[in-house]
Parts: C-alpha cells; structure tokens; sequence
C-alpha cells in the first residue's frame, strides 16, 4: 500500500507550479488588511482562499450578520432557512415521548441523506455520526464567523462523506480586541449564555467562547407519558491562540469542548406489563488543532497540521424507583488527522496539493469489540485564469486509500465564464464516493424491545453461527448462504451542475441545475430467516442506484437602502432507478389500504425517495437601518410533502396515507442597538405553531424569545467612526 501510494504523493505535492491563501482559522500578522476579511471570501470550495465571485462551484455563504439577525442559538435553525437545504430526522429516531434519540437531526442536501455531506469546523471534521447523522445540536451559534455551503460532489478535495457537498462552520479568529455577553431567554425555560473575548498582545493573539444553552424540553401529546424532549444542558468551548514567530512563520492552535447532559423518562413493556424507565444520556466532544503556516516564498506557502478528535455518548435507563438496569449503551470514537499542504500563486494559474492519514478507532456496545481504521489520501487541483480573468477553468482530483478497501480516486471539472461584470456561468462535475462506516461492517444489535437484530456484513457470518449454536434462530434456518463474508463496496456519484448569476444594482438572481446519480447504493435487507421469537435479523449489502435532480433558483432585491426582499425555490426529484425499472416491467404492486385490493404500481403513484420534498421554498423581508439601529428580519420557509413511512408493503411511498402534508415554518426578529455597545432582539420562531407530533416530534411549536447583547468592541468602534 505504501509502495503504491508514496510515488503519487511525491508527484502530487512537487510535481506541478502553482496557490492558495488561507485556510479557515488562519490568523494573519500585524499587517493584515481588515477590508478583505470583510469581502465575502469563500475557503472551502477550493481548500484555498477565493472571492466568492471567482467560484466556479455551487457555493452559498451564511455570514455572521445573517446569523446573528435570526436570534437563535440552534445551527439547524439557521441551514433550514438556505435554499436546498432541509433539516431531516433520521428514520431511527422518530420515536416520541421520551425515548433517546442519539441522532438527533441532520442537512439534506441535493436530496441526499444526511450521511453524504460533509460537516467541518474550522477545515477539520466533525465525527460521532449516529445512524449516519451528525446532531447538529452540539455546535452552537455565538463565535461563528461565517458558514461556508459546497454542493455537488466533493471528494475531490475531502473524500468520503462529501458526495452531497461540504458545510464548513468556520468560527471567530484572534485578529482584533474583542468582548461580548449574550443572554438568551426562550419558550420551554430555555435558556442561553455566551462569552466571548478576542486580543492580540503584539504578536500573540487568543480568542475564547463559552456558551451554555438548557431547555425544560417539551410535550406534544399529553396523551402519552413522558416529554417529547426531555430536559437537557449543553456546554459548548473553544480556545484559539494565534503567535507569529515572523512574516513568514505563523502557529495557531485550538482546543474545542462540548459536553451535554439529558434526561432519559419514557414508558416500556417489562414482562409484557407496562412501565416507566429513568436514565440520562451524557455526550462529550474533545478536540484539538495545531498548525504551522511557512510562508517559503511570496508565492509559496507550507501548511503542517494535526487535528485530534475524540466524541463519547453515554446513556443508561433504570426501571423507575429500582437499581435494575432495562438498556445501556456506550459509543467512543476517537479521530488523528495529521496532514501537509502545499500552495502556490502565479499570475494566470493557483495550486494546491496536500496528502495526510485519517487513523480512527471506534468503541461502541452495539459494535462486536474495538475497531480502528486507517486511511492514507492525497489531492491535487490547479486554476488557470484566462482571457484576462473572465474564463476559469478548475482540474483536480483526490486518491484515497482504506486499510479495508482499495484505492478510490475522485477527480472534478469545473469552468467559469464571466462575459462583464454582472454576469458568471459555471459548470462542473465530479466523481464522489463514501466508503461504508463502522455501522455497515461492524454493528451488532438486538433490540430487547422489540426483539429484531442489525448486524454488519463482516460480522454477519460468525453472529449467525453463534445464534445457531446458542438456538436463538427458527427451526430449520439455513444460514450456509451468509456463511461467505459480504464485502460492501463504497457507493459512488456522478454529479454535474450548470449554473448563471447576475449581480445588478437593485437585483441578484442565481440559477442552477444539478443532478446526482449513485450506485452501489448501501441498504438494509431482511434475512430469509427468522430469530426463534419470530423477529427478522437484517443486515446491509450493495444493492441500490438512484438519482437525485432539481433546479434551484434565489433571486435578491433591494427596494431601498434599508429594505430587501429575497427568494428561494428548489424542485427535486429522487427516485430509485431499481424501482421504475420494475414498474416499467409490471412486476411492482401496491395493495389499497381501505378495500386490499391489488393493483400494479404506476409511475404517476411512485412520489420518490422517503424524506424528499419536490417542493422547497423561502421567503425574507429585511428591515436594517443604521443610523437608528432598527433591524427587522421576517423569513418563512416552506417544505412541501414528503414521504414519510412504507404502509402498503411495497417499501416505496405511492400512497397518500404515507405522505406528510406540505406546511410553512414562520420565523420573525426584531433588534435595537443603543448606547453604542447595548442590542436587545426579540421574536418568535414557528409563528403559525405547525406540530406534527406523531412523525415530525422535532418542531416544537411557537416559540418566543428575547435576546440581550453587550459588545466591546462595537463600542470602540462607533467612538472611533463618531470622532472622524
């Protein structure tokens, strides 16, 4: 594997002229020019900094003013409102009232599930992923600078889990003295504190965050014992400290904490009686960065970087009012990420080029023992300028190799064409691909509620063999078929996108068409066989291809200087190639609900994808003015229906009875800035209080809430801006 590896690695690194500027987190030295930090400049498109305008990618921006107009302290508040992007519960954890849902919600983008997109803090990944979702709850919203969207396929830079895109939370950096307070008061006894404070002390920087957030949780059906949230307390940290040895030689470090606790109070069946169950659940995020930037030449830049990550979930119920345990479960992952990155920067052309080693280990009670991984990858990509930078064209690829898995290489085309100073047209594709996780390979779980097992394909064989011995399996269950190790295959994309943009005086509209086709699609599947008390046993296998299309569109205008409207609509199509072969063939049925009747499946009955709207829509009104210190900021998104569960045996939605009805969330915040330093918001969120309690128990109703702000740094600014 070395042998192979090493020559491409050379080649990549050394083999071509080339650029980049700065990496999220990067801290510049005394003479940087605060004018560009303002630009609207993207990093994670090209792993290289770049104004947003030069992109040839899909790419939006979520800058910290947005994120602070909207009030809330919740990051899946904030993406849902993006067009394209839909908040999504994993179909593992839409049990209500009580009952521990680890995975909590995560992003689909481009109509893909949650575990296709890559979710980065500051450049560097996010892990713990349960049922394939990242809880989106665990990263807060006070020292976010700005949030970074890639779509379409981006293995080409990031390798798996980025077939959908990339979200990069980048967050504040040591460049000026800075303090501020928050205080978040909410519906559901919620509340929120921050604390952040940033300065430079000649050539040493630091930039500190603290927040914590709590919630009583809450109830929508009274009918049932227990909360549909129950209570919890989160702590989110983080640490930055920045030291220039010189002009040319730059270190940051980081350290980051999350640490949440909630309470576990849900009813059972215990020995066929009902009951009340008690526990918590404990999470625990750990994290730290170094990085040391050499800046060899004007136009030459070394990057040496390690990133260590370490997520643990604990949870327990007892029986209520006894010490007897009904369910335990443990998940320890832990993540090194060393990595070396080359940039350089010439007239016509940029380039970068990196290569690195993921080692992970994982530890979990579902899992059959400790596992670790280990991948070896590298990238290249180059930019030429053209035409006196009105023509863009991108070429790079990554090669990835897991220790399990053969070596994946992932390549990327995209062009840009900018004809004047209002107009851009893109193109690109890419290959993406996301290597099964420890889930698919290495699960083993039995559910002692219901009394069905989930277990991995390489840990398939030997379970079997050990139900079989131990008479756990029904009579006569003939386990020779799965007795061969199923080795899964990565699952693979092709994506392609073909956007235009106009930016004018008063309007700015962007358009784009994009679609995604995957193969060897990773799926659950039922056994032939049954345990001994009737419950299936299901494992995973390659089987699936499906494809995912749409437009997307978002257009800006401003009436005046204060007042801005802006729109955004996203058409998606997502179905299961697998499933229209079969409806074209005849071989498909649905049986109705009401009369049992059996008919074939037509297309017009087939809606799609579970969890897939084809209809997605946002809407905002901004009110900002600046001498009063006056903002309002009125949103209201829309997701049309989608399917939600199988009713009528066939595993496809085609039946009105499986569908959630389309509804609109409804968002409002109003703020004042007085005294130069103060700010006061209020708002609510979820005005038209749309529940859904059976199958969307993640939308808790009409909430309020009222936000107060004291600003250091605004206020030395604002003296500053009143004494010229």
């Amino acid at each position: 594997m070395t042998k192979t590896l090493l020559p491409a690695i050379i080649t990549l690194l050394f083999g071509f002229n080339a650029t980049a500027q700065d990496l999220p987190g990067y801290v510049p030295d005394s003479n940087f020019n605060k004018e560009q930090q303002l630009a609207e400049v993207i990093i994670t498109a090209n792993r290289s900094e770049r104004k947003m305008g030069n992109v040839a990618v899909p790419v939006q921006l979520i800058s910290q003013k947005t994120i602070r107009q909207t009030g809330s302290l919740r990051l899946q508040d904030i993406l849902q409102e993006q067009t394209g992007l839909v908040i999504v519960n994993s179909s593992l954890g839409s049990a209500l009232n009580g009952y521990p849902n680890p995975f909590g919600q995560g992003v689909q983008m481009l109509g893909l599930d949650p575990a296709y997109t890559l979710i980065l803090i500051d450049g560097e990944p996010l892990i713990g992923r349960n049922g394939g979702i990242l809880k989106l709850g665990r990263l807060g919203t006070g020292n976010i600078r700005q949030i970074e969207i890639v779509k379409g396929p981006s293995s080409s830079l990031y390798g798996s889990e980025a077939m959908a895109g990339v979200i990069n939370i980048i967050t504040q950096s040591p460049l000026k003295a800075t303090a501020e307070v928050q205080i978040h008061r909410a519906t559901n006894n919620t509340w929120g504190t921050g604390l952040s404070y940033g300065n430079r002390f000649n050539k040493t920087g630091i930039q500190l965050f603290i927040n914590r957030y709590s919630s009583s949780g809450y109830d929508l059906d009274k009918t049932i014992y227990g909360k549909t949230v129950d209570p919890f307390r989160e702590w989110n940290g983080q640490l930055k400290v920045a030291h220039d040895f010189s002009n040319k030689l730059q270190l940051l470090a980081s350290l980051r904490q999350f640490d949440s606790k909630q309470n576990n109070d849900y009813q059972i069946l215990w020995q066929n009686q009902p009951a009340v169950a008690k526990g918590y659940t404990k999470e625990k995020d750990q994290s730290a960065f170094v990085q040391l930037r050499w800046q060899v030449k004007p136009e030459h830049r070394f990057y040496f970087r390690t990133f260590y990550d370490h997520y643990r979930n604990n949870s327990f119920v007892n029986l209520d009012k006894t010490t007897t345990r009904f369910d335990e479960t443990s998940f320890d992952q832990s993540i090194l990420k060393p990595e070396l990155q080359f940039e350089s920067k010439h007239k016509t052309n940029n380039y970068v080029a990196g290569a690195g080693a993921y080692f992970e280990m994982i530890d979990a009670s579902r899992y059959a023992g400790k596992r670790n991984l280990t991948t070896l990858y590298a990238f290249t990509q180059k930019e030429w300028s053209l035409l006196h930078d009105k023509f863009t064209l991108i070429a790079g690829g990554r090669i990835d190799k897991r220790s399990d898995f053969a070596a994946k290489i992932s390549p990327r085309i995209a062009v840009a064409f900018k004809p004047g100073s209002k107009w851009k047209f893109t193109a690109s594709s890419g290959w993406g691909f996301k290597a099964p996780d420890f889930r698919h390979l290495y699960l083993s779980f039995y559910n002692s509620q219901i009394g069905y097992s989930l277990i991995g394909a390489k840990e398939l064989s030997s379970q079997l063999q050990q139900l079989q011995q131990q008479g756990l399996l029904q009579p006569g269950a003939d386990i020779n078929p799965y007795l061969k190790e199923n080795d899964l295959k990565p699952e693979t994309s092709f994506g392609s996108h073909i956007g235009a943009k106009f930016n004018g005086d008063k309007w700015n509209m962007e358009a784009g068409l994009f679609r995604n086709d995957i193969q060897n699609l990773i799926e659950s599947f039922s056994l032939t066989f049954n345990r001994s008390n009737g419950q299936p046993i299901f494992s995973y296998h390659n089987i699936g291809k499906v494809y995912t299309r749409g437009v997307e569109l978002n257009i800006k205008y401003r009436l005046v200087k204060t007042i801005s409207f802006s729109a955004g609509y996203q058409f998606l199509d997502a179905k299961d190639k697998d499933v229209l072969k079969k409806i074209d063939e005849g071989k498909l049925y649905k049986r109705d609900l009401n009369t049992y009747v059996t008919s074939p499946v037509k297309h017009s009955d087939y809606f799609g994808l579970f969890n897939r709207s084809k209809h997605t829509a946002n809407f905002k009104v901004e009110y900002n003015d600046g001498k009063t210190g006056w903002n309002i900021y009125a949103r209201a998104v829309y997701r049309g229906q989608f399917g939600f569960t199988d009713l009528n045996g066939n595993n496809i939605a085609d039946d009105p009875a499986e569908m959630v009805s389309g509804f609109w969330m409804t968002n409002f915040a109003v703020s004042k800035s007085f005294l130069h330093c103060f700010s006061t918001q209020c708002g609510v969120e979820n005005l038209l209080n749309y529940t859904n309690p059976a199958r969307l128990s993640n939308i808790a109703g009409r909430l309020f809430f009222i936000n107060l702000n004291y600003s250091l740094a605004n206020n030395n600014n604002k003296h500053k801006q009143h004494q010229k």
